[in-house]
Formats: C-alpha cells, structure tokens, sequence
C-alpha cells in the first residue's frame, strides 16, 4: 500500500537543495502579493512550496528577499496579475 493512501499519513517534506551554498526550497506557485507597512521590508508574497504538500506550512507568506532564485516565477505572477504589489522598477 502506497504511503499517501495511509489515513492521517502526512508525506514528510523534501529536503532543501543547496543553491550557491545555501540550503533553499522550491516554489510550486507564487498566488498572491501584498504590503504590510508594519515591516521593514513591506512586500510580500504567498507562496505555495512544493516541499511541503500535505502539510500547514504548504502555504506561508515570505519577503520578497526570499524569492531571488524564483525571479522568473515573480515576473509570471506580475505579468497575470499586473495590478498586485510588487517590486519597485528602477527608472
């Protein structure tokens, strides 16, 4: 019987991988941006890791500071959602 069919079995998280030696995870989805003026760094991005599936943390919001490998997936999200916060463009 394959683990996922167990009842109340939760499939343990991937490890990170290490990308220019520090330890990170994948981004599955980026699914919403917001700021939070409360913080230093206001803007923020809900994420869905794809490490985490199964569990409460499958979803967090992160700074954006996190998400430098996952540029591309930023510039996906922005290009569908034109209207939501994001980074600031250097004029």
């Amino acid at each position: 019987m394959p683990l996922n069919n167990i009842p109340n079995y939760v499939n343990p998280s991937l490890p990170p991988i290490e990308i220019d030696g520090n330890l990170e995870f994948k981004v599955a989805q980026i699914l919403d941006s917001k700021l939070d003026w409360q913080r230093r760094d206001p803007l923020l991005y809900l994420i869905q890791w794809s490490e985490y599936k199964g569990t409460l943390d499958k979803y967090l919001w992160t700074l954006v500071s996190n998400l430098e490998n996952a540029a591309k997936l930023v510039s996906e999200f922005h290009s569908l959602y034109p209207g939501k916060p994001g980074p600031y463009t250097r004029l």
